[in-house]
């Protein structure tokens, strides 16, 4: 008898079920490689969007990886103590904290890069390149998706650039007046 209990159709179609399987697996693996480098996946996250642009509030950090306010400032005092990350209070909302990477951090985030994606090659090394491809290329789709769905709920159209109207500029603005 197996020890790995039946998983009902039901389940194994489910894509919610499905994408759970594969997070969890591949944060396992991610979590265990960070973890001998004394790091967690949340402050590698922290760091890599830090590395990419050049600060962000303490809020918008923990919108982008999923952590709420206690959780963020916890990450963030982590980074600090270890000289990763620099906070100070915004200048123009003294309640706002803008968080930024330091030269440490930066070449850290450099050393951890290589080490997370060798981790989640392992966690999907019986997928194909070809699967892989269309993974990622799916979750692509997906997340802008969300993101435009978002921007229009909210009534913002300006990250919304890539609507093909059919008249090849791929906009949907309109032309300004006085032009014909």
């Amino acid at each position: 008898m197996s020890d790995t209990p039946h998983l009902p159709h039901d389940l194994l179609a489910s894509p919610s079920f499905q994408l759970e399987k594969l997070r969890r697996r591949t944060r396992d693996f991610v979590e265990k490689d960070l973890a001998h480098e004394g790091f967690n996946l949340r402050e590698y996250w922290v760091l890599t969007y830090l590395v990419d642009g050049d600060a962000a509030s303490q809020s918008t950090l923990g919108e982008v990886i999923g952590v709420d306010r206690s959780d963020m400032v916890r990450l963030v005092d982590a980074l600090e103590q270890r000289s990763l990350a620099h906070r100070v209070k915004d200048p123009k909302d003294r309640r706002r904290q803008i968080i930024s990477v330091t030269k440490k951090g930066r070449k850290t985030q450099g050393t951890l890069s290589p080490i997370v994606r060798d981790a989640e090659d392992r966690a999907l090394d019986e997928s194909t390149s070809k699967q892989l491809k269309h993974l990622k290329k799916l979750a692509k789709s997906i997340i802008a998706a969300e993101e435009e769905d978002e921007a229009a709920s909210l009534g913002d159209t300006d990250d919304i650039d890539d609507i093909d109207t059919g008249d090849g500029n791929g906009t949907d603005a309109p032309e300004p007046a006085g032009r014909d």
